[in-house]
């Protein structure tokens, strides 16, 4: 990708087709140098004009409302329908940036074209009441959870849609009604991703669109009920979730991390989403959590999902932090495969786990490995074609690891001697702060052997994101270097020794 600033001179006597290649090279988020294109000539404006509103970057909002609010109905539909996709951050709106909201007189009139557009809405409710909500935007203590709603009925052609600071919203209620109730002005978005936390109940709506493929969500707790508050769903009643997913859902890939779920709640939700084909669930325990402690016994409970014979489950991802998956428990998950949830599945990553996940007996009795590699291919699927293992790395677990070694050597050889279609095992999630896998000439026979009976053999190593492990502090004490470990490191570094600031 190309960022920066683009020397217009160099552009000038170029084709519309060379240049139009040459703006497919921008990062679709440079914003900036696509702006200054923009305002370059009449030519560059009707060459980037698209790619200018096709991505909304989340600060702002109400200049793009008023650029709608102000054009010709002919070019107002066309910056509408340029808009793929919506960013937007919550914590844009604190008290200060609420005064640079829209005038009365152009708050009246964007309310309006809403109003006309043939949208349905439900202004019986003041929550709901979307257009009357905008017009009084000057409240003070106004949450403006709905703004975001109010924004989207100007991008009918959004495909992607993604929410940060979710949690400053209205949690005791469901959001998105007003989408929901507009499937085929939305019949373009496919896939929204909500950073929280949140409540699973709160996005119950967005279930209901046809058009959703895709939700990713991010810290999706059970939290604790507030003094005194109500939750929307008590008022539309026990059966609201029955009703409103009657028919199942389109949604084909889930993805839910970081999140601390009460299980048996969960389930009267999720078991409706029949057409799920990838499921990604990663269990963190949360300090909002109404149980908290709480672990959950996550492996058979997605086994007993009804998702009836018809289940598209092809991939499934389970992670539960802090812990490590038993025997019991991948016990319990196997038993399912032959059932009709896990009937059709191709990927299965799970982790983190230990030689005790695979093997119940004594570690020192090596004879009996060929017979737990036999195992873990019968145990699974024949549908099954990838096994993604993340290890428990532990910094004295070296011997633990090698048996694992192994067991995965005579895995290669139980595969080539079955039915089973796996063609592809890998270590995943290796800890990047832990260095290289160790046993190197292992790992390369150890490939080689998958070679040899077409299989596959991979280490995949974790990513650093968002965020270096360590900094440098400077100052703190003349002639020492201090080491802040960050929050980064205290999560992905679980290996290490008992927190400490300096070394």
């Amino acid at each position: 990708m190309i960022t920066g600033r683009v020397s217009v001179s160099a552009l000038n006597n170029l084709p519309d087709e060379l240049i139009l290649l040459i703006l497919d090279q921008l990062d679709p988020g440079d914003y900036f140098t696509l702006r200054d294109l923009n305002a370059t000539s009449s030519r560059f404006r009707r060459l980037t004009i698209d790619r200018l509103y096709r991505r909304f970057p989340g600060c702002s909002p109400e200049q793009f409302l008023r650029t709608i609010t102000l054009s010709h109905p002919d070019e107002r539909h066309e910056f509408m329908n340029y808009v793929k996709e919506v960013v937007w951050y919550q914590n844009y709106w604190d008290r200060p940036s609420r005064r640079r909201c829209l005038p009365l007189g152009d708050r009246h009139t964007v309310a309006n074209i809403l109003r006309s557009s043939g949208a349905i809405l439900d202004t019986t409710d003041l929550s709901t009441d979307l257009p009357g909500r905008f017009i009084g935007f000057s409240s003070e203590y106004e949450v403006h959870w709905w703004y975001l709603e109010f924004f989207l009925f100007s991008t009918p052609k959004v495909e992607k849609i993604t929410i940060h600071d979710a949690w400053q919203w209205d949690d005791h209620s469901y959001w998105f009604k007003s989408l929901a109730a507009n499937p085929i002005h939305f019949k373009n978005l496919r896939s929204i991703t909500v950073f929280g936390p949140l409540r699973l109940r709160n996005i119950v709506p967005l279930l209901t669109l046809p058009s959703i493929h895709a939700l990713d969500l991010t810290q999706v707790v059970d939290m604790r009920q507030e003094p005194d508050r109500e939750f929307s769903w008590a008022r539309d009643g026990e059966d609201y979730v029955d009703r409103r997913l009657a028919s199942g859902s389109s949604l084909e890939h889930l993805v839910i991390r970081e999140s601390d779920l009460h299980i048996p709640s969960a389930v009267g939700i999720l078991e409706k989403l029949n057409k799920v084909k990838s499921f990604t669930y990663e269990h963190v325990c949360h300090e909002l959590a109404s149980h908290p402690g709480m672990q959950p016994s996550i492996f058979p409970w997605v086994g007993n999902l009804c998702w009836g014979p018809d289940s598209s489950l092809e991939s499934l991802h389970l992670r539960i932090e802090s812990s490590v998956v038993t025997h019991e428990e991948m016990t319990s998950l196997c038993h399912h495969v032959t059932g009709p949830v896990l009937a059709r599945l191709r990927t299965l990553n799970i982790g983190p786990c230990s030689i005790s996940t695979f093997k119940s007996l004594d570690l020192a009795q090596s004879e009996d490995l060929p017979i737990i590699a036999s195992r873990i291919v019968a145990a699974f699927p024949d549908t099954l074609e990838a096994l993604q293992i993340q290890w428990a790395y532990e910094r004295d677990g070296e011997p633990r690891l090698k048996i694992f070694i192994d067991i995965l050597r005579y895995l290669a050889e139980a595969i080539a001697g079955s039915n089973s279609k796996l063609k592809h095992v890998s270590i995943v999630d290796w800890p990047a702060l832990a260095g290289w896998f160790p046993f190197q000439d292992q790992v390369i026979s150890l490939k080689r052997v998958y070679e040899r009976r077409g299989l596959q053999f991979d280490i995949v190593y974790e990513e650093i994101e968002d965020g270096e492990p360590l900094t440098v502090m400077e100052d703190v004490e003349p002639g020492w270097v201090w080491i802040q470990r960050t929050e980064y490191f205290a999560t992905h570094c679980r290996f290490s020794r008992p927190s400490s600031n300096h070394g």
